[in-house]
């Protein structure tokens, strides 16, 4: 038995495969629709938001970007400690979900407020704002998936219940991509449409994370252990290894697809000048990865995840890098290499969620510590920091290569938004490839782990 494995492995094969019923699946689930429609507005649109319609200079949008995401990097890891230390009636993780979901719907709203106010005071509002929903969301969102490690240790399992919940976060995807736009353009002005957008959107997220509360149990059972302090926790953390690299490896692909995301309002705007097919882009993406996901399921259950993920975030690398060499691309082509991107998209909502469980399994099997919700906290904020250091780069970018809000751009510009498109994010992905392959954790090991550790608790369906 490795180091710090301190319990007995009397876990018996029924226990490592026990199912769990479809409703708890769903109910869990559609918790990360209603984290995405926030947090992929934010992602898509809010950079946008910021420069075009609060009329923000782009570096500023870009730093308040990044200065929340700092912010997050306290957050998200002092969110995860509080769970892991938490015992109430309903869990540990459940009742941060009942008693945070108003006010991050409440938070989402008001950045969208858009107060007509003096630039200084709106950089200041927009900063204010963001920082106040990154706390709300640490708040829901760490303790969130930490459920995952909480309701089922069979691997087969959790790569169904995250299938599940990846599809509702395509849906949530979807819901933004698809709809933010045409809603937009039902009222007269972006300003109105925008704060609709944020009371529609927030309310939804309210009432869907009150039913995810409502329909999921905390089935496994940590054994109880010695509390130890934040510090102590940190350094458990960085001998985790496996998380180390999913961790890294997880950022470098992210920054890449929302470098995507965020540029495509840019793209289609300014390059191609078919502002009204952005949300046709969009479902492109979206829709595909929502129907694939079923056969990336399938394939995680035949091959290592780590080799899922390289396939499908290598074909999302092929298509970035086709649009830096297609010039004046006509719209089936253009829609058809979305497609394509969508495809190897679906790993990247699956994989990385189904694997993070097993470092929970991997740090306690070898420090006998299990602590999934400071390690949850330090994935999220990873997610977090992807999205906060791709707005941050747009902005920069953007004034690099001389963009000026709704004007005909220079030729230095196009290149600019181009090359922010396509080459950059494909450099991030290969990166994040080669991190991945080094990853060791696959089923035959996972097993061997769980046998090596006990872990209270039963929740059948």
């Amino acid at each position: 038995m490795e180091k710090g494995s301190q319990f007995p492995p009397d876990i018996t094969e029924n226990s490592l495969s026990e199912k769990i019923s479809l409703g708890m699946k769903v109910g869990y689930g559609i918790g990360d629709f209603a984290c995405n429609i926030v947090f992929q507005t934010i992602t898509l649109y809010l950079v946008y938001f910021f420069t075009d319609v609060f009329m923000i200079g782009a570096t500023v949008a870009g730093s308040i970007f990044f200065t929340a995401k700092i912010w997050n990097a306290v957050c998200d890891p002092t969110m995860g400690f509080i769970t892991d230390r938490t015992h109430s009636r309903w869990g540990k993780n459940r009742p941060f979900l009942l008693f945070g979901a108003i006010p991050l719907g409440l938070a989402f709203f008001l950045i969208f407020l858009s107060p007509q106010i003096p630039l200084f005071w709106r950089s200041i509002y927009a900063l204010v704002t963001f920082l106040v929903f990154s706390a709300c969301y640490s708040v829901v969102n760490i303790p969130y998936g930490s459920l995952t490690a909480s309701i089922t240790m069979d691997g087969n399992e959790r790569s169904t219940l995250t299938g599940i919940r990846m599809a509702c976060a395509i849906l949530g995807t979807l819901a933004t991509a698809g709809a933010t736009k045409p809603v937009i353009a039902m009222f007269s002005s972006e300003v109105t449409g925008f704060r609709v957008i944020g009371a529609v959107f927030g309310g939804i997220c309210v009432l869907v994370l009150l039913t995810t509360f409502a329909t999921v149990k905390e089935c496994i059972t940590p054994p109880s252990e010695e509390k130890k302090s934040f510090r102590e926790d940190l350094k458990m953390v960085s001998k985790n290894s496996p998380f180390i690299l999913l961790s890294i490896s997880t950022i470098l692909q992210m920054v890449a697809l929302n470098l995507v995301a965020i540029m495509i309002n840019y793209y289609f705007k300014y390059n191609l000048g078919r502002e009204s097919d952005i949300p046709i882009a969009f479902m492109c993406m979206f829709v595909i990865a929502f129907l694939c996901m079923p056969f990336w399921v399938f394939m995680t259950k035949k091959f290592a995840k780590k080799n899922v993920l390289a396939a499908g975030t290598g074909l999302l690398a092929f298509v970035t890098l086709m649009l830096f060499f297609i010039n004046n691309p006509d719209r089936g082509l253009i829609f058809g290499l979305f497609i394509v991107a969508g495809i190897g998209l679906s790993t990247l909502y699956l994989c990385p969620w189904a694997m993070i469980p097993d470092t929970v399994e991997y740090s306690q099997w070898k420090t006998g510590l299990r602590r999934e919700g400071i390690l949850y906290g330090f994935f999220n904020f990873a997610f977090k920091f992807s999205s906060a250091f791709a707005g941050f780069a747009v902005g920069l970018g953007l004034d690099l290569f001389r963009y000026v809000p709704n004007i005909k751009q220079q030729a230095i510009t196009l290149f600019g938004i181009k090359l922010l498109m396509s080459v950059i994010p494909c450099i991030f992905i290969a990166a994040g490839i080669i991190i991945i392959l080094f990853y060791p954790i696959d089923e035959t090991m996972h097993r061997k782990m769980l046998k090596d550790i006990q872990i209270g608790g039963q929740c059948g369906g």
